[in-house]
C-alpha cells in the first residue's frame, strides 16, 4: 500500500512537471525564439532576448540594460490606449520625450527627431518587446551574433 501510494505521487508529480514545461514552452511567441544576450554598454549585464524573424528584440528590462546612459524609473511611461512608450528627458518638467515608441510602428523619435526601424515594436503576452539593433545604433552601440557562443553582444564601439 505505501509503495504503491509513492508510486502515485511520483507519477502524478512527474505528469504535473511535463505538463508545466508545456505550458512555458506555449508561453513563448510561436514567431520567435530565446537568446542569450550580454551587454557591456555601462556595465556587464546578462539577460534572454528574442529572435523574431531575424531580428533581435529585448523586453524593457533588456532595452534599458543596453542604452548608454541610466534611466529613472520615474522618467518611464506607458499610455496604454495608444500604446505609445516614453522615456523622458532628465527634466520632468519638460514634456519632451526623450525617446518614443508606439507598439505596431517601424519609426521611433529621439528627441522628437524621426528615426526609421527595420522591424516594428511588439507586444507579446502584455509586454513591449524593442528591436535592439535598430534603436541602439544611434548611439554608436555594436550588435553582434557570436555563433561559437550563441550569444548576442551588446558593446559601446
Amino acid at each position: 500500500m505505501r509503495i504503491s501510494k509513492f508510486l502515485f505521487v511520483s507519477v502524478l508529480t512527474l505528469a504535473m512537471a511535463g505538463f508545466s514545461s508545456s505550458v512555458n514552452a506555449a508561453s513563448l511567441p510561436a514567431s520567435g525564439s530565446t537568446v542569450n544576450i550580454k551587454s557591456n554598454v555601462l556595465d556587464e549585464k546578462s539577460f534572454t532576448g528574442l529572435i523574431i524573424k531575424g531580428h533581435t528584440y529585448v523586453d524593457l528590462d533588456g532595452f534599458v540594460r543596453c542604452l548608454p546612459f541610466q534611466i529613472n524609473s520615474k522618467a518611464l511611461s506607458f499610455q496604454s490606449e495608444t500604446k505609445t512608450f516614453r522615456v523622458l528627458n532628465e527634466d520632468f518638467a519638460v514634456s519632451t520625450p526623450l525617446l518614443q515608441f508606439k507598439v505596431g510602428s517601424d519609426t521611433f523619435q529621439h528627441n522628437d527627431e524621426p528615426f526609421q526601424m527595420n522591424s516594428p515594436v511588439l507586444l507579446i503576452q502584455n509586454r513591449i518587446y524593442f528591436p535592439l539593433k535598430d534603436i541602439v545604433s544611434i548611439y554608436d552601440i555594436n550588435v553582434s551574433y557570436d555563433s561559437q557562443t550563441k550569444r548576442v553582444q551588446v558593446s559601446k564601439e
